[in-house]
């Protein structure tokens, strides 16, 4: 008896050991898709943000087929461009006020089959207060408590035909 509760108390250790030390962020991700280019195209996507907070975007070329010459993306609101234009492909951090955003991408397919893919993704990362990792902690630990102790526990517990009273 006495070496599985020495083992649980180990294991409730490692348990926590394991646990990331930095805090976590409530990361969002807005898009993350391949877009499919027929000769000349363009694709949107509109998307709203609550709280301020910067926007990763990463627009990638994928070699299959033909390549898509003339790749831009810009960033627009109702006001106006939001950021930098990428030109070619490219990763870039925007910041961003809560609001509704439109991204939009647009290329060229050149090549003997007239098709081209473009990979797009669009991560979100919110300023402001991290997610509490603390009482994510607690909450597994205290559960793994439980379901070391509940041998224990269970049969002190009154069954459903012991009448009480």
């Amino acid at each position: 008896m006495k070496f599985r509760q020495i083992m649980s108390a180990v294991g409730l250790l490692f348990a926590a050991w394991m646990v990331p030390g930095k805090a976590a962020y409530a990361d969002m991700v807005v898009f993350d898709s391949m877009s499919l280019f027929q000769g000349q195209q363009a694709f949107t996507k509109t998307f709203s943000v609550a709280t301020p907070g910067t926007l990763n975007v990463t627009v990638s070329d994928i070699p299959w087929l033909d390549s898509v010459a003339n790749l831009s993306f810009f960033l627009s609101s109702p006001t106006g461009t939001v950021g930098p234009t990428q030109n070619g492909g490219g990763s870039e951090l925007i910041s961003l006020a809560p609001g509704t955003y439109t991204a939009s991408w647009f290329g060229n397919a050149q090549g003997p089959y007239d098709l081209g893919v473009v990979g797009v993704n669009i991560d979100f990362h919110p300023n402001g207060t991290p997610v509490g990792i603390p009482a994510s902690v607690l909450l597994m630990l205290s559960g793994l408590g439980l379901l070391f102790a509940w041998p224990r526990i269970a049969p002190a517990l009154p069954s459903s035909s012991t009448r009480v009273g």
